[in-house]
């Protein structure tokens, strides 16, 4: 059985969030990211950390409708001013560090850290939840809503 979890941050620009997300070997993982309506119309972006390198995975300006590019896909829903990544089929080896982004020509892009770990082992996998465990998530007052 495929488990999806869904995981949603508000990108703030100038201000990194970060999140940890647990997914399964073979299953697939969601990871939704909230920009300001004022950036409907820019790229959004999916990448990977890789040392000081930075690798996209996934990078589009469509607006609402699905883009593939190998296991990802992301779909920027321009009315709710959300973009969601699926990476699916998991592997160990996509463990790492990723960001989430909004493509702006002048200033700082708006960043979500995802830190993405793949279970493998299936003893670990029918005795452990997948878990998240947000932290960092700070706006210019110290508060951010955060959902789940």
């Amino acid at each position: 059985m495929k488990i999806i979890w869904t995981f949603t941050l508000l990108m703030i620009p100038g201000v990194v969030s970060s999140m940890s997300v647990t997914g399964f070997s073979g299953g697939e993982v969601n990871i939704t990211c909230k920009y300001d309506k004022g950036y409907t119309e820019n790229k959004k972006y999916f990448l990977k950390e890789q040392g000081s390198m930075r690798r996209d995975r996934i990078r589009t300006n469509e607006k609402d409708k699905w883009v593939k590019n190998d296991r990802f896909s992301l779909y920027d829903d321009t009315s709710s001013a959300v973009f969601t990544v699926t990476l699916g089929n998991l592997r160990e080896r996509d463990s790492g560090t990723y960001q989430c982004g909004v493509d702006i020509k002048s200033g700082t892009d708006p960043l979500t850290e995802v830190n993405l770990k793949v279970i493998t082992d299936t003893s670990e996998r029918r005795s452990r939840k997948p878990t998240t465990t947000a932290s960092d998530h700070m706006t210019n007052n110290g508060k951010m809503p955060l959902a789940f």
